[in-house]
């Protein structure tokens, strides 16, 4: 029986009690209605305990994404990010942030995780107003709008930019052992990047180290 229906029982017997002359029909029809008010009041806690637990969210960590794909026109660099069932979240769930230098994206509840992308120092700015996304079949879609039109992104982001400058040993000083000189620079990069810059870089070192050896 619902509340409403109770406390409708609850005030007939109150009715009942103040047209009730004789003590033992009185005494029964307190006792009644005692018995309803106390249901009224447990439903009404069962209720106020499951809205509660409603509105209590589980804590979910953020898992970090490290893969991506990227592309550009004149006007956009575009990051394309795999998430399979994406499609199926509220607009409200996929949010990215966006600064002149750098995009955060956030994707809250996708089969109970959270998932997080971070881009920091980006190559060129961005124009922020006109940067977007678009959530697409297991994909989301960053269109980061270039502040100028028609430059051509060499990379991603300065760091990634320096590491293919390291490759090309554009970037070794002439007065310092060379080897040093190496290790220092990707250890700076290396703290500075995020995880997919921190797999390039232990994948550059490697193949530097490969080539050391081959001399």
């Amino acid at each position: 029986m619902s509340i409403e229906e109770l406390r409708k029982d609850s005030e007939e017997f109150t009715k009942l009690l103040g047209e009730a002359t004789r003590k033992r029909v009185k005494d029964a029809l307190v006792k009644a209605k005692a018995e309803i008010d106390r249901e009224i009041v447990n439903l009404e806690m069962k209720a106020k305990h499951a809205e509660e637990r409603k509105h209590v969210q589980t804590k979910r960590y953020i898992t970090e994404l490290t893969e991506y794909a990227w592309d550009q026109s004149d006007k956009f660099v575009k990051l394309f990010v795999s998430l399979d069932g994406v499609q199926n979240l509220d607009e409200s769930a996929v949010v990215v942030k966006f600064t002149e230098r750098s995009m955060n994206l956030h994707v809250n509840n996708l089969n109970d995780k959270d998932y997080g992308l971070i881009v920091n120092n980006l190559l060129e700015p961005i124009d922020v107003v006109k940067s977007y996304r678009k959530i697409k079949n297991g994909l989301v879609a960053i269109y980061l709008k270039k502040a100028e039109d028609g430059k051509t992104w060499p990379s991603l982001t300065t760091i990634q930019k320096r590491l293919k400058d390291i490759q090309n040993q554009d970037m070794m000083p002439d007065k310092e052992d060379p080897q040093d000189a190496l290790f220092k620079i990707m250890k700076k990069m290396y703290l500075q990047g995020d995880s997919k810059t921190k797999q390039m870089i232990a994948k550059t070192w490697t193949e530097c180290q490969e080539k050391k050896m081959e001399v």
